[in-house]
């Protein structure tokens, strides 16, 4: 498997024809052909139903996808990190975080690119549905992420960043957002939810799902997107609520939804970073002094 094969195999997946793959890579359709014919054979699959009048995707060919556009991704960040190394940077620091509105990791960071603009920041957002901290290799230096991802091992150090406050997630000019507005369980029943998946977030899903049994209710949820664009896409467009941190409601245009902050001590996700404690990258050791320096002072 080589990276022109991966290329081609998405150019094809892109545009679902050959001719117009071949165009795309300024090379002959017979050289796409033999690379999706070679990475078949090497898979022992076959990823493209293929007919005179189209193209499409096999099972195999759509389960292959995302791992394709990985590896391409990879590639590039490699080659990325080889020429910032060659034209004479001093280092490289790797984050994983979760999709929060982190203001704690912005002023980090700021700090820590002024005070060494040589060494370049890698920042990876990763689905908190991911198993991130596992024994062996580990390809990020930090993690921001929930409290609730952290494995049950003494090899990481962590330090709480903050506290993401849930609250509903309502179109603009919706009645529960009025003043007074009547939040008991029979009217949150009637409502149309719109949520993240289990799957993407299952810290939040299951949160969103405790808030629910505590008063005692189901909600109607109509449809779930690992994405939480689509989510507040929706909701501005006055097809359902949600429950959400309030600080992701910023990503979107507070003219077009209305937040209302859940009034309860459960209805919260803890924050934290965390790195193994055999820290060897020594960018990561400049990194976790402003860490440190920059604790939140009022989360114990």
């Amino acid at each position: 498997m080589n990276l022109n094969q991966i290329k081609s195999f998405l150019s094809v997946s892109q545009t679902l024809n050959f001719t117009n793959a071949a165009k795309q890579n300024d090379v002959p359709q017979s050289t796409i052909s033999r690379q999706i014919h070679d990475l078949e054979q090497q898979l022992g699959v076959k990823l493209f139903y293929r007919t005179k009048r189209d193209v499409r995707l096999t099972e195999e060919g759509r389960t292959f996808l995302p791992y394709a556009r990985e590896i391409l991704e990879a590639a590039k960040k490699g080659a990325y990190a080889v020429k910032q190394l060659h034209d004479g940077a001093k280092g490289r620091l790797n984050l994983a975080t979760v999709p929060s509105a982190n203001t704690f990791l912005t002023k980090c960071l700021r700090i820590f690119g002024e005070q060494y603009p040589d060494i370049v920041v890698d920042v990876t957002y990763v689905s908190s549905g991911d198993a991130l901290l596992e024994e062996g290799e580990d390809h990020y230096d930090f993690h921001f992420l929930y409290m609730d991802m952290l494995p049950d091992s003494d090899e990481f150090d962590t330090i709480v960043t903050h506290t993401e406050t849930l609250g509903l997630i309502l179109p603009a000019g919706h009645p529960l957002a009025g003043a007074g507005a009547d939040l008991n369980p029979s009217a949150l029943q009637k409502e149309r939810f719109i949520l993240i998946s289990e799957e993407e977030n299952p810290i939040l899903y299951m949160q969103i799902m405790n808030y629910c049994r505590m008063y005692r209710f189901y909600p109607h949820v109509i449809n779930q997107f690992n994405d939480m664009k689509s989510v507040l896409l929706c909701i501005s467009a006055g097809l359902g609520i949600s429950i959400l941190p309030i600080t992701f409601s910023r990503e979107i245009s507070a003219s077009s939804i209305e937040v209302v902050p859940i009034d309860h001590a459960d209805a919260s996700i803890t924050c934290a970073v965390a790195w193994r404690k055999s820290l060897l990258n020594p960018a990561a050791a400049l990194f976790l002094r402003i860490l440190q320096e920059q604790k939140p002072k009022d989360i114990l």
